[in-house]
């Protein structure tokens, strides 16, 4: 098993929400499922991202208490995930940066389109 070569720092919230919500879709996936968006196929068809890692990282929010995860033993198998309470809690967090990230956009797709 992996082990980090640097302790995670516990003495300050934005390292501990750093080291639990780091991760590409994260927030997304979040975001998407407060959204309506339960299935993983449709999660990924709203994100566009490659269903390994996306699978890893709901795994990984199911894991830390941000997300349930129910499994339906139906002929064909069927799962859909939901926020908890701490997943919900983060809601509005979310809804800020999606807000900042729409009054920057102009700044913002400028910085992007120096990355290609």
């Amino acid at each position: 098993m992996y082990k980090k070569k640097i302790p995670i720092r516990r003495d300050c919230g934005l390292h501990v929400f750093k080291e639990l919500l780091n991760g590409k879709w994260k927030l997304m996936l979040i975001y998407y499922i407060s959204d309506g968006v339960k299935r993983p196929g449709a999660l990924q068809k709203k994100i566009s991202a490659d269903r390994r890692v996306m699978t890893r990282q709901l795994d990984e929010l199911v894991k830390d208490g941000f997300v349930d995860k129910t499994s339906f033993n139906t002929k064909i198998p069927k799962v859909e995930y939901q926020l908890t309470a701490l997943g919900s809690s983060l809601l509005p967090l979310i809804i800020s940066l999606e807000n900042w990230g729409e009054k920057n956009r102009a700044v913002l797709e400028t910085a992007l389109s120096e990355k290609e």
